[in-house]
């Protein structure tokens, strides 16, 4: 017989559990093959004061011994979150499912049909959704589906027939007018070299705290790139969930991972120069999960190391006083002064250059390393010793006198005789389940024909259409900005149309009300007999945070974070 409890209706800013136990699950299940805590669920949105931008991100984690099936295939712990679309069936057991809907947040065909018949070259190998995770003047981001695995993607979509109309906008300006219809081309380039060179460096890296590239298809209109799917959000919806601010170990533990990735890059002469917590990204809500570097569309090669860089790049509040100041340009050093921002809002909360008065960033106290205030800030936080310094070495407006990755990874905030050991053992488990990418080449395909005209189907990917890496753009070059479009941000698809986008102080976060994220419908049917293992796992006890398990101890171990390591500054 088919029971039908009432929808449970999903929140933003809450997690939901699933399970046996009674007074940590919101949603109870009367069946012995389902553990106490089996299913977890959690919604992730990007921007709080716009969201109609993009719909709320759904997750669904998997915590049971027996295991759970999305749409017919295991989820596994291993692959942390899954994210949830519309009409997702979740089965716990033979004899209950649960059904996700998405409630007002459908979207009706999100493709154009030159893209549509685009897909069909690559069909076999992926599948692209309507489930949309992020959008921009120029593409949008979508979630994919690799067609050998099951595994969830992310897929970047950049359209460039939008360049190519706006470019060709530009030769119709008037004379007078000439002057801005340059530069608007100038910008169409910068934009487009930008998703050039985020694909040929992700394309050249791998690193467990560094987004990873599964592959790059470019046709004559649209650009597809295929990245991992981190499942968490971004460093700045983290930290909105923790109040606005991390404790010492807890932002060591980030800071770390974010050290480690800069060091590898910097050893392959690659500066990233738009590190802030928008570009770095959560793998789990959990203390001490994995942490990875995400939007390379600002990065660039520096060869030989003594090279310095003259382009006007990054974002303001994170971007070291000589990229803007500097008349012979800059080092690798710009990524540390970034990191030592970082550091700094991860402990109190706010930016450290800030202006008292109306709490935003002010350009005058970064250019005069002004920190007065955040040594305010640092003590009203009670920030440690180690921290404290940490952030004072990096946040030096003497490029040669701020440290380097090298001597910042071995600071003594991480590599004290107290959390040495406990660091580089929570870093094991969290990044014990990433695997290296497995090498195809080429990683980067560009399909020549104009599909405009003419349907395509998947063979084309065997019949030598598909060839070798090219740029997007034969003109593109290494030009300065101007100063009209020194807006301040990166080129990503999470940018809005215009570039002047920044987040909102975590110091002002919104009180916006929860809003809908959907819902959960129950399907429960007589149970079946089966081979499964019961559920003998004592009730888990109130209160304590079950991703433990996969994101710091790798077992169900109920102990406060960094206790078993005396990690308590």
């Amino acid at each position: 017989m088919d029971h039908r409890p009432s929808p449970l209706d999903i929140y933003s800013s809450q997690e939901i559990y699933v399970g046996r136990d009674s007074k940590t699950c919101r949603l109870v299940v009367e069946d012995l093959h389902v553990s106490n805590r089996h299913l977890r669920i959690y919604t992730v949105l990007f921007d709080k004061d716009n969201p109609g931008e993009v719909s709320p991100l759904v997750y669904a984690q998997d915590l049971s011994r027996n295991g759970t099936l999305w749409n017919g295939s295991p989820m596994g712990k291993k692959v942390g979150g899954v994210l949830l679309s519309d009409g997702d069936i979740l089965a716990l057991s033979p004899g209950y499912y649960l059904e996700f809907r998405c409630g007002n947040f459908r979207e009706e065909s999100p493709f154009e049909n030159t893209q549509l018949r685009e897909m069909e070259l690559f069909g076999e190998y992926y599948t692209l959704t309507s489930r949309k995770l992020g959008s921009g003047a120029y593409g949008k981001v979508h979630m994919a589906i690799d067609r050998e695995t099951g595994g969830q993607l992310a897929c970047k979509i950049v359209d460039l027939s939008r360049f190519k109309r706006v470019e060709g906008t530009s030769k119709f300006f008037p004379r007078e007018n000439g002057l801005s219809a340059r530069r608007l081309s100038r910008e169409v380039r910068r934009r487009l070299k930008a998703y050039d060179r985020e694909a040929n460096v992700l394309q050249m890296v791998c690193h467990p705290n560094i987004i990873g590239l599964e592959m790059v298809i470019k046709t004559t209109n649209t650009v597809y790139l295929f990245q991992e799917l981190i499942t968490a959000g971004d460093l700045f919806s983290f930290l909105e969930r923790r109040g606005g601010r991390l404790g010492d170990i807890e932002a060591a533990v980030v800071v770390r991972q974010i050290l480690l990735a800069l060091e590898y890059l910097h050893e392959r002469d690659i500066v990233h120069r738009d590190l802030k917590p928008d570009n770095i990204l959560m793998t789990s809500l959990a203390d001490g999960c994995r942490v990875v570097l995400t939007d390379f569309g600002c990065a660039r090669f520096v060869k030989p190391r003594s090279t310095r860089m003259g382009t006007l790049v990054g974002t303001f509040e994170y971007s070291a006083p000589e990229v803007v100041l500097s008349k012979s340009g800059y080092t690798k050093a710009v990524d540390l002064w970034s990191v030592g921002c970082i550091a700094a809002v991860l402990l109190t909360g706010g930016s450290p250059f800030r202006d008292p008065s109306t709490y935003e960033y002010s350009v005058e106290r970064a250019r005069r390393c002004d920190l007065e205030l955040l040594e305010m800030d640092l003590r009203r936080v009670h920030a440690g010793k180690r921290a404290t310094d940490f952030i004072r070495r990096l946040l030096v407006l003497d490029e040669m006198e701020r440290m380097d990755v090298k001597q910042a990874v071995q600071h003594n905030w991480f590599t004290n005789a107290a959390h040495r050991q406990g660091f580089e053992e929570l870093y094991r488990r969290a990044i014990q389940n990433w695997e290296p990418r497995q090498r195809r080449a080429p990683m980067v395909l560009r399909v020549a024909d104009d599909l405009r005209g003419s349907p395509t189907s998947s063979s084309a990917l065997h019949s030598g259409s598909l060839r070798g890496d090219t740029p997007l753009s034969s003109e593109v070059y290494d030009e300065e900005i101007p100063e009209e479009h020194r807006s301040g941000c990166s080129i990503t698809l999470s940018d809005p149309e215009g570039g002047s986008y920044r987040r909102k102080r975590l110091m002002k976060a919104s009180n916006q009300m929860e809003q809908s994220c959907g819902s959960l419908v129950v399907y429960e049917y007589g149970i079946q007999q089966t081979e499964q293992v019961e559920e003998t796992s004592p009730p888990v006890e109130e209160g304590v945070y079950e991703e433990v398990d996969n994101c710091i101890t790798g077992e169900k171990r109920h102990i406060p974070y960094g206790y078993r390591y005396g990690m308590r500054d």
